[in-house]
């Protein structure tokens, strides 16, 4: 029987213990918010809709299975991922109304966009699943003290290429391949959460494989598109998880003692697990943080 994750946090008491949240109104980030708010955890969630935070904080205080109190749950400010200002301006919140984060959770994210840059001028999956949560989890390294990034098994997509920075601000229309694309981000989430974690001594880093989900993420993909998969990958949709059983994986890593932990290590399935030989390459590691330290420079 598959866990989930509410099986994870059974019989714990994260009183005083604070998480910040990409994307927490949603898929795998409503699943974690309410499996930590339910052991007492304060969560931060973090999303680019106003709307959808007050419709999610709506739904939690409606459901009669969670029991917490309102200053339990932040949906105080919004954070679009594409927009490097906003990432400031959120950072800049957190860090005046919070003394520490137990956990920075980056969990947002796109898959499979039609061609397309964000607002400063990033490749679409790149700048808002790579970019936009480096700018965030540096401005708030500091005070933080362990960071959780969602990586993907599509990682290893064709044949898993090594980093290639050079492609990050060409979006060439009649040349755009949306699966190359987004396998770079989860690769670079990989890279970019070993780099945190040998970067920074105080800090523990990890980066975590949901599994094939039931979430909202395949949106951007056309009936083609998945039709393919299902033919490609039947195993993965006779075994596709809900989202409880998909946040599994990153709250157990976000919670458990560092000890229990590999640090820098690669989880899927609640436990380590094997990436490909490009997402152990830390002299690309460290380049990938070179490159997003520059480009987010004036914003930090």
């Amino acid at each position: 029987m598959k866990k989930t994750v509410f099986d994870i946090v059974k019989g714990k008491d994260l009183t005083g213990k604070v998480f910040l949240i990409t994307g927490g109104y949603s898929g795998l980030g409503a699943s974690s918010t309410k499996a930590l708010l339910s052991v007492n955890a304060t969560v931060i969630v973090a999303g680019r809709n106003k709307n959808a935070q007050i419709g999610f904080l709506k739904s939690l205080q409606d459901d009669s299975s969670l029991k917490f109190e309102d200053r339990q749950v932040d949906i105080s400010h919004t954070l679009d991922l594409g927009s490097l200002g906003s990432v400031r301006d959120f950072a800049k919140y957190v860090k005046e109304n919070y003394r520490h984060i137990d956990c920075l959770i980056n969990n947002a994210g796109v898959m499979f966009t039609p061609p397309g840059k964000t607002k400063d001028g990033f490749e679409t999956q790149f700048g808002t699943n790579v970019i936009g949560h480096f700018l965030l989890a540096k401005s708030l390294v500091d005070m933080t003290k362990r960071q959780v990034w969602l990586s993907s098994k599509g990682h290893t997509r064709l044949g898993s290429p090594r980093i290639d920075l050079d492609a990050v601000i060409k979006v060439d229309e009649t040349d755009y391949n949306t699966v190359f694309r987004y396998q770079q981000s989860k690769l670079g989430d990989i890279l970019l959460a070993k780099q945190f974690d040998k970067q920074y001594p105080h800090l523990s880093a990890y980066s975590v494989h949901p599994g094939v989900v039931k979430t909202n993420l395949g949106r951007h993909m056309s009936i083609g598109k998945k039709l393919a998969f299902m033919i490609k990958h039947p195993i993965a949709i006779m075994t596709m998880k809900g989202s409880e059983e998909g946040a599994s994986t990153q709250v157990m890593v976000a919670i458990l003692p560092e000890k229990d932990l590999n640090n820098g290590a690669y989880y899927a399935d609640c436990k380590v697990s094997e990436e490909t030989e490009s997402a152990r390459n830390m002299d690309d590691a460290q380049k990938l943080f070179n490159y997003c330290d520059e480009a987010t420079k004036k914003f930090q």
